[in-house]
């Protein structure tokens, strides 16, 4: 057993279940892959886990993933914090690249919400964004919350 592998006999049965649950619904469930954008307090951070639950996705947060990039001390977490410790805006280069080794992650297989991605016109048109993602645009109105999704086909 190396050290990052997990004892079973460590975690309550009841927990097992649970996960072996989870899978077996998740399972047949088509693969997605999100992208939630609004403008601050628009709702993506509400909507975000009862899309990830009901979908069984993987949320990929930016920023989330930027300080485990630079904790883990990964090539990429190295940049960042050179340009963090600096001040300097995180470049679109840079952030693309995170994200891609979070889409690439066998975790992240059955799908997943990117959250706090793109932000810039110049991270939009990496090429990476055009596999088929299903887009969820959230705007708020005074009393209104307008989800509409928007299929992309692979061209």
């Amino acid at each position: 057993m190396t050290s990052s592998s997990v004892n079973l006999e460590e975690i309550p049965s009841e927990s097992l279940m649970n996960e072996l649950l989870r899978r077996m619904k998740c399972a047949p469930k088509p693969d997605k892959r999100l992208i939630l954008i609004g403008p601050p307090g628009s709702g993506k951070g509400t909507q975000s886990p009862i899309i990830k639950y009901e979908h069984c996705l993987c949320s990929l947060a930016t920023g989330d993933m930027l300080r485990a990039a630079v904790s883990a001390k990964t090539p990429l977490g190295i940049k960042a914090k050179k340009a963090m410790d600096k001040g300097e805006l995180i470049s679109d280069d840079l952030v693309v690249g995170i994200i891609d080794e979070a889409m690439n992650k066998p975790s992240h297989k059955k799908g997943f919400i990117l959250d706090g991605f793109p932000r810039t016109v110049a991270q939009a048109q990496k090429d990476h964004l055009h596999h088929k993602i299903a887009q969820c645009y959230i705007s708020t109105g005074e009393k209104v919350l307008a989800i509409q999704f928007i299929r992309k086909s692979a061209s």
